[in-house]
């Protein structure tokens, strides 16, 4: 893998870290439905400003047929439902078990990828893909009595959305990878996921009267949101770099380097907020083991 790919992966990564973290905060008090769609539409602004700086519009204004379909449902179930899964486990178990059991998403990648694109994965991937799951026990173990509460079925609820959110995620990342080559450039590809998402997700905001919600809102959290949803977009964006240059069995595992990431912006920021003992801090550190091997493999 060249250093160009490393180091877009590594930069997305680090963008998805900012993500979880300023998203767990942003979400902390306010309906997680509606502040995700609200992410979801400061990163299009962003998006769509990076975009004419490219001339993508000029290039190819308008992409239809499979291409639409598959970027389209790859933004939906990488907003609509991942996100969305995302943040609700956030505010039950701490960003960094959840960023760190959404890794997750790699497994799925890699199968899809196997199934529907051809990829291979070696035994020493194999064995980086084990350190994985040894490292998302490892998190699910150090659950006992640490989450917000305490309570065991928050706890256990918070795990499941967090799984939810990993497979979302690594369908739509595979879903991408199948069509980022009919458009002009990978970020051009993003607008238009994350417009399809956009309108897919205001039905579910429509029974929540996010109008009345978001008079509520403090300009610290729209702060928050306007952050997450930049770094959440343009963290995929830089993903979606790497994926036109190399396989999906390679990068997907290589952006799953952000729970470290994670972990220690966590510390830094989220001292009263969030809980990073040494079992945490190991399985996410066993995760990224993990991905080592996956990439190296």
């Amino acid at each position: 893998m060249s250093g160009f790919v490393v180091a877009i992966s590594l930069g997305a990564a680090f963008l998805l870290a900012l993500r979880d973290v300023f998203g767990r905060m942003a979400v902390r008090g306010i309906d997680s439905v509606v502040g995700t769609g609200a992410t979801a539409i400061f990163g299009m602004m962003v998006l769509v400003a990076v975009s004419l700086i490219q001339g993508d519009f000029a290039e190819a204004p308008f992409i239809w047929g499979w291409p639409l379909v598959i970027i389209g449902l790859a933004g939906i179930f990488r907003i609509v439902l991942a996100r969305t899964f995302l943040f609700a486990g956030m505010k039950r178990i701490g960003a960094a078990r959840v960023s760190s059991l959404a890794t997750t998403n790699t497994f799925f990648a890699i199968l899809l990828g196997i199934i529907f694109l051809g990829e291979r994965i070696t035994v020493v991937s194999g064995g980086g893909a084990a350190l994985v799951i040894l490292g998302c026990v490892l998190l699910t173990q150090s659950g006992s009595g640490e989450t917000e509460g305490g309570a065991a079925k928050n706890f256990v609820i918070g795990v499941g959305l967090a799984l939810l959110s990993g497979f979302c995620f690594g369908a739509a990342t595979a879903m991408a990878k199948a069509v980022l080559a009919d458009f002009p450039s990978p970020n051009f590809a993003n607008v238009y996921a994350n417009a399809i998402a956009i309108v897919a997700y205001l039905p579910l905001m429509g029974g929540r009267n996010p109008a009345s919600q978001v008079r509520d809102w403090t300009l610290k959290t729209w702060g928050l949101l306007a952050l997450t949803g930049s770094c959440a977009s343009l963290g995929v964006s830089l993903m979606y770099v790497a994926l036109a240059h190399a396989p999906l069995t390679l990068v997907s595992p290589l952006t799953q380097s952000r729970p470290l990431f994670v972990v220690a912006i966590s510390v830094l920021f989220l001292q009263a907020h969030e809980v990073v003992n040494f079992r945490v801090a190991a399985g996410a550190i066993t995760v990224v083991m993990g991905t080592v091997l996956l990439v190296i493999g």
